[in-house]
Formats: C-alpha cells, sequence, structure tokens
C-alpha cells in the first residue's frame, strides 16, 4: 500500500512539473497569433529574457572593449586552375537552369562534379557543394559532416569565408561551441575580409544595449559597414550609400550604391534610377530620393531594366561587373546597349562544355574519389 501511495505522489509531482513546462512553452515559446491580447508575454517570460540579454551584451561589450580598433581587409582569392574551373562552369551552369524547375536527380548527375573540382582546390566549388548540401538538395552519407571537411579545407583557401561560415552554421544548430561563441567566430571572419562577416557585425555590435560604449561603437559599425561595401556585398552598400546621403554626401552616396549595383544588388540600382528621375518635371518622389543628379531619362530607364532583372532573379545571384559599359554615372558618355547584363548573356546562352571522362578520371584518381558520386573511394 505505501509503495503505491509513493507510486502515486511520484506521478502526481512529475505531471506538475510538465504541466508547468507546458504553460512555459505555451506562454513564453509558442507563437500563437490572436494568443494573448496585444501578443505580449507573461512578466517572467520577459524577465529571463532580458536577464539573458543582459548577461549577452555584458559579455560582448567586454570582448569589443578588448579591440575596439578595426583595420579593413579584403580577403585574397587564389588563382583557379583552367581543368577545375571546366568542371564548376558546366555544373553551375546546369545547376542555375534547375533552381526554379529541377529535373528529377538533376543535382546528383552533377554534384560529383563539384566534388572533385573542390577535392582539387577550387574554393567556387567548394562554397556551392556546401550550399547544395545544406540545402539538402544531394545525396550525401552524411550532409553536415561533408559540408564541415568542405569548410576545414576551405579554412587553407579562404579563410574569411570560412569562419563566417562556421558563424551560420553555429547559428542554424549544426555546429556545437561554447554560448555565444560564435561571435568570435564572427568577429575572426570580418577582421580576415569577409564583406558579409562585416556587415553582420556592424550589425551585432549596435544591437547591444549598453550607453558607456554607444560612441565607439557606433564608429565601428560605421568603419565595418564601409568596409563591407568597399569589399562587395550590396547589402552593405545599400547601408553605407543611405547613411552617405543622409549626411549629404551626394558624390559618395552615388559611388556606393553604384558599386552596390555592380555587386548585383536591385536595391541599389533601384535608387540610382529613383535619383537620375529626381529633377524630371514629374518628380513625385521626395526630397529623400535626393541623390544630387541631373534629369537624365536614359540612365534611369537603364537602371530600371537592370534592377527589374536582379530582383526577379536573385535566386541565381547574378552581378553586374560590366556596369560601367552599360551605364556609366557621368560625365562619362552612355555606351550602346543590348539591355541585357553579361551574366544574362550567359545564362540565356548555350552550355558550357561538358567535361571529358577522361578529365574526370584524372583528376578523381588524383584525389582518390570515385570518379562517379565524387565520394572517397572504399577501401
Amino acid at each position: 500500500m505505501k509503495i503505491r501511495y509513493l507510486i502515486l505522489v511520484f506521478i502526481i509531482a512529475l505531471l506538475i512539473f510538465f504541466g508547468f513546462k507546458a504553460k512555459r512553452f505555451i506562454d513564453c515559446d509558442l507563437d500563437l497569433e490572436g494568443g494573448a491580447p496585444g501578443g505580449s508575454k507573461p512578466a517572467y517570460c520577459t524577465a529571463k529574457e532580458k536577464e539573458a540579454k543582459q548577461q549577452q551584451d555584458k559579455k560582448m561589450v567586454d570582448q569589443f572593449k578588448q579591440n575596439i580598433t578595426f583595420q579593413c581587409k579584403k580577403e585574397a582569392r587564389p588563382e583557379l586552375s583552367v581543368e577545375t574551373q571546366e568542371f564548376y562552369n558546366y555544373a553551375y551552369y546546369h545547376d542555375l537552369h534547375n533552381m526554379w524547375n529541377p529535373q528529377d536527380g538533376v543535382w546528383d548527375k552533377l554534384v560529383h562534379y563539384y566534388r572533385i573540382a573542390a577535392a582539387n582546390g577550387d574554393y567556387k566549388a567548394n562554397v556551392r557543394l556546401q550550399y547544395l548540401l545544406e540545402e539538402g538538395k544531394v545525396n550525401s552519407p552524411d550532409a553536415i559532416q561533408e559540408a564541415m571537411d568542405l569548410n576545414k579545407a576551405l579554412e587553407k583557401q579562404l579563410p574569411a569565408t570560412a569562419y563566417y561560415k562556421t558563424y551560420t552554421a553555429i547559428n542554424d544548430g549544426h555546429v556545437e561551441t561554447e554560448q555565444d561563441g560564435q561571435f568570435a567566430f564572427l568577429r575572426k571572419a570580418a577582421e580576415l575580409g569577409s564583406p558579409e562577416a562585416q556587415f553582420e557585425l556592424s550589425k551585432v555590435i549596435m544591437q547591444i544595449q549598453d550607453e558607456p560604449t554607444r560612441t565607439a561603437r557606433l564608429a565601428f559599425a560605421d568603419e565595418l559597414v564601409k568596409c563591407s561595401s568597399e569589399n562587395g556585398y550590396g547589402e552593405g552598400s545599400l547601408f553605407y550609400g543611405m547613411e552617405l546621403r543622409d549626411q549629404k554626401k551626394m558624390k559618395e552616396a552615388q559611388q556606393a550604391f553604384y558599386l552596390g549595383v555592380k555587386q548585383g544588388s536591385s536595391e541599389n540600382a533601384y535608387k540610382l534610377d529613383i535619383g537620375f528621375k529626381f529633377k524630371s518635371p514629374e518628380n513625385q518622389f521626395g526630397e529623400v530620393y535626393n541623390l544630387g543628379l541631373d534629369y537624365d531619362k536614359e540612365r534611369s530607364r537603364r537602371f530600371e531594366v537592370i534592377s527589374d532583372y536582379l530582383g526577379k532573379n536573385d535566386y541565381l545571384n547574378p552581378k553586374v561587373p560590366d556596369l560601367d559599359e552599360i551605364v556609366p554615372l557621368p560625365p562619362a558618355k552612355l555606351p550602346a546597349w543590348d539591355g541585357k547584363i553579361a551574366f544574362q548573356r550567359w545564362y540565356e546562352g548555350p552550355s558550357p562544355e561538358k567535361p571529358s571522362d577522361e578529365l574526370v578520371e584524372k583528376l578523381a584518381k588524383a584525389k582518390g574519389l570515385d570518379p562517379k558520386t565524387g565520394l572517397p573511394l572504399k577501401k
């Protein structure tokens, strides 16, 4: 009888415990639309969240104070071999052409090109293969481990890019680290020249709630955004350009937005499109769009065409390195233009030549890989 009583007490205690856990999950973690009035959480939820945020901010402030200087660097990219680029260009062309309406098993028919090229030191193939593994588009014995191994190899060529990918992998829960340890990878990636990391770090720095370091953090974040723009990140150029415009530095703002267009940002192209329309007789754009540019119908039209293409095809990640040959900023004269960017001509053109079976065998053998799958040969 006594044992039954103890079991009953134990069961009741468990029910209370899990009931409390369930209530906390519903109150604090579950986002139910139309739940609590105004979507507000109970005080005990927000108090714990606030305490966690304060602890994180304190840790990050301490790290920030240890090094409050930043020197802008650009990650150097090693030269790639003609042979591995033959693999990459062929696979990437067909990869992109199947992003919207993929054929059955298309990526598994291409993945061995990426694997063999990456194993032979092609960082473009490495980065793209990591993406396909992370998105579950290709079959792998262990996709997460394969991506981690690729990133480890990438550290030897593009350490900044590799550290930034480690940061995102930690945030996605694929890699474990100490609490808030991902920010050490982010800082290192920014210092070594990753433009994505530089921009991301600027946001992290400005989200810290610490008034005594606010001025120093603002200056630090500004340097990060500027560096991110100069190093080739379209979103960094967009924010940097808006900061310059707000400061009435119109020439510098024009250059920042222009650089952002080269980096493939439709938003930057739109800023210049409207900037050239600002002084038009039918101006309806407001002072916020003033970039100090004279009305230029044709330049505006060209930036509008580019903005539309980049926006509609952002999943292809197009860039516009040929922008100077399409729509240079004044006072340069406008060249003739057929209405397409170089990427568009490549994408709409014929497929690159398929690598020969002999070359596949050669590069696969050099790294001990199965030429059909690109995976290591079984011993």
